[in-house]
């Protein structure tokens, strides 16, 4: 069959024209019925449609621009209780107000699109909001995101409705979401905002630059003034509120460049200013803190006269030696003071029991029988007899002899026969019974001489009993012949085995001899050189340990003495004589006397830790341990973050922190030269307080640590008073005549003259109990050896120090000689015992009124130099000129007032003194600004404080949305600071001893808070 075209076939065709009317007419049907109008398709509304649709996402993305600079220019970060404040959230403040704006101003924006042809329009709107469920609702339709490191905000704008009207009827309506991308780094300026207050505001551990800097830098300049001090530097104020402040700055300065990528360029130069205003240039290069290198151009180069003096170690160690210590104990050994002395050793070491002793043994034992009578006979008589043999055995010690000096021995075997005769009567008869039995003893017999107890370990002494050995003494002598007395006299060994069995008693004689006429000599020369090692025994714990209370210097000494313990005694394993082991005796004795010392002084020191602790604690501080480990934390914190650890966005793309005030100064600024504050304001960008807790002499903080050791009876010691009267004197002598000065000088002079009484009065008895000097003779060693110091605040100190007790011990013995040096260990040691009486003391309130006053004076002076090198000379010179001045008006009387606290304060000698600084610091910048510069769109981000209101219902009233916070941050810094003993020791000494800024009292911000933001 041929094949059919298609064209030709036509069967079950539909007709086209059909076909066409068909699809018309359900085209028509179809429209109507969404319409609700004709059948017939309006073309006309879908062009509207389409028209409008087309404009809502340029709309959206130019209200999208437009929003992000205007809550970049008027942020919100903490929302108001108002209806459109209530719609924030308060964790994601930022975000939401953003979404927000974008959705107040789409709305806007949405009003102005309108599409149309030939009697048809198209818009696009979103619901009108009229209260906060519909207002919560509207936000509910825009989300945001941030993109391209926050340099891209994606933002989603849903449910647009887009509706087509005709002669005032909906013809048409469509849902629409729009995404739009817009260029803005609105989130990423916020987010790094955000993350610059955070860094101001946290701890070091948790990311904090600023604390970590603050510390850091107060830390490294506290510690190198504070051992500036300690070595004569002239240096009033070792922590002050100017170097908090340039620290503070120092810290914003870095924090910007970790979280910037830089710095602000006018804040730079100013904080380079205030570091050679506040003499400080080498705090922040010596702290080691990273700065880059357009930060390090603002730093000048530091000032060589602020470096510490170059004996100053630079590990920042203390040696603590058995010092005074070891100077006590040869003393008290040497006179007996609270135990045996040296005299007394060696006594008992020539005294010693003569024991015998004896071990009886049964080596037999055979008993007779005796005859069985009946019971009618009576006993009326028993008659017992005993014959006894003794024979020689080889000599076998009794037990428990065999470490003990036997005198003599023997072992006998005692044979003893006992006969009893009885007799019986029955009536007139009598009857006679014998019993025989027989016992054999074994007796073991020693006569034990024990010499009495001694310190040391217990050796065999060698001779013993014959004269030799050390000094060719007589040794045990006696003790042998007491013995060979015991067993002549009792028989010999036969006699003495006999009444052994029948005693259980043993003998026993206390014999002494009369050591050798030269031992104490001996002893004492031996003694002395083992005291002048030990005294010499130091051991080196860092400054910070010691600071911190982590370690006990007197602890941490007698325990590395008792290690060694057995090598300082060296007993050997044989004594050569009695004098060898009264020697070690001695020896071992003065070991135990220097241990018990230093145990007692740990045990004071730490007492005094636990009370400074406390008063730490007090002053809120968390403890000193925690201080020492926070600022290492600090420190490690720097040294492990880069200049500037936060990915960069985009090398294309800069943001430039600018700081209103460019430098955060403790003094108030005139609110008229910032445009974020009202011009009647006074603004305080930073305020500080710096508490000094130990000024001496002695405040309530030191009398409380010191109470558990001295008292409360409010004195101060010799060293002290001494000291501010020589600081008094220094001033008075380069400043010229003051009446209150002088008078209170006075007073302190007659009080110091009274407290050295005692002192003198322990040197005339040391010296009539230990020299053979006369009355006159002891008068003119005093007179002639304390008349090397004819001022008495010069005196007191050389009492203190023990440069007297050397004076007054070569003015009677001579120059080099031993017993100028042994008396110069008693004279020491009577000064201390006296200097320890309430009388050896002088008032505190006549000492701290002296230095009162002193330290007024040299304020006064102080000033006075200020203004004259700054009247003559460049600011660059100021701070060498005025050190310079300074050490030539005050230089001596820089270096007399004491302060700190003495750790371990035994009088007359301590470890170390500690002192303690809580440094609070609270900023505010009245504008922060972020410039952000690039291929993005240009942005500024700005944070003053303003409060923001929108008209989010177009009733045509603003109402209050929320404000953006001021960049604020608090942070605190303990310092604690050891030097070693002696020096003035370590603190501020200008008088202030709690450092406030003017604007403490109202914290940073406005004097005015109705003038501080603009509202």
């Amino acid at each position: 069959m041929a094949a059919m075209r298609l064209a030709d076939d036509t069967r079950g065709r539909v007709p086209f024209a059909l076909l066409g009317v068909l699809l018309l007419v359900s085209s028509a049907t179809f429209s109507g019925a969404l319409s609700g109008q004709s059948l017939v398709t309006d073309q006309r509304v879908d062009v509207s449609m389409d028209r409008a649709t087309a404009q809502v996402d340029a709309t959206v993305r130019s209200a999208v621009r437009d929003a992000a600079r205007d809550a970049a220019a008027n942020p919100v970060t903490k929302p108001a209780n108002t209806t459109v404040g209530r719609v924030l959230s308060a964790n994601n403040t930022f975000h939401d107000y953003l979404r927000l704006r974008i959705a107040l101003e789409t709305k806007s924006r949405l009003e102005s699109i309108s599409a149309g042809r030939n009697g048809v329009r198209a818009g696009a709107s979103l619901p009108n909001v009229s209260n906060e469920p519909s207002l919560q609702a509207l936000l509910a339709r825009v989300s945001i995101e941030s993109r391209e490191n926050g340099t891209l905000l994606v933002a989603t704008v849903e449910n647009i409705s887009v509706e087509a009207t005709r002669e005032g009827r909906v013809v048409a309506s469509d849902p629409v979401t729009s995404t739009v991308s817009v260029r803005t780094p609105i989130l990423a300026i916020h987010e790094k905002t955000e993350t610059f207050e955070r860094r101001l505001d946290a701890n070091a551990l948790d990311g904090g630059t600023l604390d970590a800097t603050v510390t850091t830098a107060l830390w490294t300049s506290a510690w190198a003034r504070g051992w500036g001090q300690y070595s004569g530097l002239p240096i009033e104020n070792v922590v002050s509120n100017e170097h908090a402040a340039l620290a503070t700055n120092a810290g914003v300065l870095l924090t910007e460049q970790q979280t910037f990528g830089t710095t602000d360029r006018d804040a730079r130069g100013a904080m380079g200013r205030a570091a050679v205003q506040a003499g400080a240039r080498a705090m922040l290069s010596r702290s080691g803190i990273p700065v880059a290198p357009e930060m390090a151009n603002a730093l000048p180069d530091p000032n060589q006269a602020e470096a510490p003096s170059p004996t100053v170690p630079a590990n920042r160690t203390i040696s603590v030696s058995a010092g005074t210590a070891a100077d006590a104990a040869f003393v008290s050994l040497l006179d007996g003071n609270g135990g045996l002395s040296i005299a007394d050793l060696s006594e008992d070491a020539y005294r010693a029991d003569v024991v015998v002793v004896t071990d009886v043994i049964t080596v037999a034992d055979t008993a007779g029988t005796s005859s069985s009578l009946g019971p009618e006979w009576e006993l009326v008589e028993t008659h017992t007899e005993s014959e006894s043999s003794v024979t020689t055995l080889p000599t076998h010690l009794p037990t428990g002899t065999d470490e003990s000096f036997v005198a003599d021995a023997g072992s006998r075997l005692v044979s003893e026969t006992t006969t009893t005769t009885r007799t019986w009567r029955m009536g007139n008869e009598t009857l006679t019974t014998q019993q025989h039995s027989n016992t054999t003893h074994r007796v073991d017999i020693a006569v034990v001489v024990e010499p009495r107890t001694l310190p040391g370990p217990a050796r065999p002494i060698n001779p013993v009993f014959e004269s030799g050995g050390a000094l060719r003494s007589e040794n045990l002598g006696e003790a042998k012949a007491e013995s060979d007395d015991i067993v002549s006299t009792h028989g010999g060994f036969d006699g003495l085995a006999r009444d052994a069995l029948e005693s259980d008693v043993a003998l026993e004689r206390s014999v002494s001899a009369t050591p050798p006429t030269d031992i104490e000599p001996w002893i004492r020369a031996d003694l002395y050189a083992l005291h002048q090692r030990v005294k010499n025994r130091t051991v080196t714990v860092p400054a910070q340990k010691i600071a911190a209370g982590e370690v006990n210097p007197a602890g941490k000494l007698a325990a590395s003495i008792r290690a060694d313990r057995s090598e300082l005694v060296a007993a050997p394993d044989t004594y050569d004589g009695v004098a060898d082991r009264a020697r070690i005796a001695a020896r071992a004795a003065y070991i135990d006397r220097l241990l018990s010392a230093l145990d007692n002084r740990a045990n004071q020191t730490a007492r005094a830790t636990n009370a400074t602790e406390s008063t730490a604690q007090d002053a809120g501080i968390e403890s000193l341990s925690a201080a020492v480990e926070g600022a290492r934390d600090a420190r490690s914190t720097l040294e492990s973050a880069p200049n500037n650890d936060v990915q960069k966005v985009s090398s294309e793309i800069q943001y430039i922190p600018d700081a209103d005030p460019m430098y955060l100064s403790l003094s108030g600024l005139d609110g008229s030269t910032m445009p974020a504050v009202g011009t009647d304001a006074t603004y305080h960008p930073l305020v500080a307080r710096n508490t000094n807790l130990f000024t001496l002499p002695y405040g309530d903080a030191t009398d409380t640590v010191l109470s558990p050791i001295f008292g409360s009876s409010r004195r101060v010691p010799l060293r002290v008073a001494a000291s501010a009267l020589l600081a008094a004197d220094s001033t008075l002598a380069e400043t010229g005549p003051n009446e209150t000065l002088q008078t209170r000088r006075d007073n302190l002079e007659i009080a110091l003259t009274r407290a050295m009484a005692p002192t003198r009065e322990a040197a005339r008895e040391t010296l009539k109990s230990h020299t053979d000097l006369t009355l006159t003779e002891r008068r003119a060693a005093l007179t002639d050896g304390l008349g090397r110091w004819p001022n008495r605040a010069h005196r007191a100190l050389a009492i203190a120090n023990g440069s007297a007790a050397r004076a007054i011990a070569i003015e009677v013995a001579g120059e080099g000689t031993t017993e100028a040096d042994i008396l110069e260990l008693r004279l020491t040691n009577a000064f201390r015992e006296a200097r320890q009486t309430p009388g050896a003391t002088v008032p505190q309130r006549l000492t701290n009124r002296t230095v009162q006053t002193t330290r007024t004076m040299r304020q006064d002076v102080l000033a006075e130099a200020a203004t004259n090198v700054v009247m003559n000379a460049t600011e660059d010179a100021v701070s060498n000129k005025l050190n310079e001045t300074l050490e030539k008006r005050l230089g001596k009387s820089f270096k007399r007032v004491p302060a700190g606290m003495p750790v371990a304060p035994v009088p007359g000698y301590w470890y170390a003194t500690v002192n303690v600084w809580d440094v609070e610091l609270k900023g505010e910048f009245a504008q922060f600004r972020v410039h952000a510069r690039g291929d993005t769109e240009s942005l500024t981000y700005a944070r003053d404080g303003s409060a923001v209101d929108l008209d989010w219902d177009s009733d045509g009233e603003s109402e209050r949305v929320g404000h953006g916070e001021r960049i604020d941050f608090e942070t605190r810094v303990p310092i604690v600071v050891a030097v070693p003993p002696t020096g003035i020791g370590v603190g501020d000494i200008d008088g202030n001893a709690d450092e406030r800024s003017e604007g403490w009292a109202g914290g940073p911000g406005c004097e005015i808070p109705s003038d501080c933001r603009i509202v």
